[in-house]
């Protein structure tokens, strides 16, 4: 489905821990858990296993560090046919993630960075090689690095998708003309002061983001609600797939990974936009980050029950 599709991904490797529980905790609350497992994580980690289930080349750039979980992280992206050869290892500590999940699917996470912070731009750049046909990048790396990887492939004509997460207040402006911008409900408010609660705030919020980034697409992620897409001129709501509820953790990731393939592979902004909702829906019937990330055979056989 994707496979004549070269793709890099700069962005957070991280551990993740998964807390089980029949409800999440108020402040000062201890709360009996039910389960708890560990996962292979990160925004950027997640949305380059979703490229390669998905068929696509994929290259990882990023940093963890000289530990176990570093080696264990650095192992599964290979046994994902991952290319690391711009995965620096000489952190200080390697990224982790405490997931807690309540039984209704819901999750509440907390990120710490450790190496993802100390990738070094100049050396992260290096990867971006003219054969890529697509670069994503998060907000889980120090902001320069971002930046500096966004605008290599924007000069070397790559399509760049920008997924704004997690939540921040990040200088869109120093990234002038990326392809997609995509952040999902809360960091659509964080970087614009507009919760996109319907489909006048919505707009509104898309057409601040598609002025301060000048990007050619804005996709926002909204849930349960679907996604949409404005283009400057058109706002297009899509609505979600129905889907049995299990873990949030990691749609949005596995959404952006077929959104930018899709639109890599037909050019089709609006397309691209259905097939990340599909993948979304299939990410949050399974638990965990890494195991959720569908193949391209589910998403052509994908249908609502």
């Amino acid at each position: 489905m994707y496979r004549d599709i070269s793709a890099a991904v700069m962005g957070s490797i991280n551990m993740d821990i998964i807390l089980k529980a029949d409800r999440l905790p108020e402040v000062g609350e201890n709360v009996l858990g039910s389960d708890y497992s560990y996962a292979f994580g990160g925004k950027g980690a997640n949305q380059a296993t979703g490229l390669v289930r998905l068929g696509a080349r994929t290259k990882m750039i990023g940093k963890v560090g000289n530990d176990a979980n570093g080696i264990r992280l650095t192992e599964n992206l290979k046994n994902n046919n991952i290319d690391i050869s711009g995965v620096a290892t000489d952190g200080t500590s390697t990224g982790l993630a405490a997931i807690l999940i309540d039984k209704d699917g819901r999750n509440r996470i907390i990120v710490y960075e450790g190496a993802n912070t100390e990738i070094v731009p100049d050396d992260a750049k290096k990867y971006i090689s003219d054969e890529l046909d697509v670069l994503l990048v998060q907000f889980e790396t120090n902001e320069e690095a971002v930046v500096s990887c966004v605008n290599e492939a924007i000069r070397k004509g790559i399509v760049t998708v920008v997924d704004c997460g997690p939540a921040k207040n990040f200088c869109l402006e120093k990234m002038q003309g990326v392809t997609i911008i995509t952040p999902n409900e809360n960091e659509t408010e964080s970087l614009t002061g507009i919760f996109p609660a319907d489909e006048k705030s919505i707009l509104t919020a898309s057409r601040m983001l598609f002025e301060r980034s000048k990007a050619r697409y804005v996709v926002l992620k909204l849930g349960e609600r679907g996604s949409s897409v404005y283009d400057g001129e058109r706002l297009e709501i899509f609505p979600s797939y129905p889907a049995r509820v299990l873990d949030t953790t990691a749609a949005g990731d596995s959404f952006t990974a077929a959104l930018a393939l899709e639109y890599v592979k037909s050019g089709d902004i609006r397309a691209a936009a259905v097939m990340g909702n599909k993948a979304g829906a299939i990410a949050v019937s399974r638990v965990g980050a890494d195991a959720s990330m569908p193949t391209a055979e589910e998403l052509i056989n994908y249908t609502t029950k």
